[in-house]
């Protein structure tokens, strides 16, 4: 994710599980930064798919950066990563 100082950064990850190897998600949890939240959302209904929410925001320019663990009850992958990056910079355009 990129954007200027000031900006709320958005993004939704998609996890959908192969149906011959189903599992659920059980907890989600951050390694290192305040700046960045992770929001786990269930699968509604008969849909199959996982949603992490992850936001960020930043007033200074600086690059951000979390790890989020997703804990399942799958004994294939009973751990999953998702390594997030947040790039706040200054987009003040630069005269030749």
């Amino acid at each position: 994710m990129s954007g200027a100082p000031g900006d709320e950064l958005e993004s939704l990850v998609t996890i959908t599980p192969a149906e011959k190897y189903s599992f659920s998600i059980l907890d989600l949890k951050q390694k290192y930064n305040k700046n960045i939240t992770a929001t786990l959302v269930k699968p509604q209904g008969k849909e199959r798919a996982w949603k992490i929410r992850i936001k960020s925001n930043s007033q200074t320019v600086q690059d951000l950066y979390e790890v989020i663990t997703l804990k399942t009850d799958s004994k294939y992958r009973p751990d999953l990563r998702i390594r997030v990056y947040a790039i706040y910079k200054d987009q003040k355009s630069k005269k030749s």
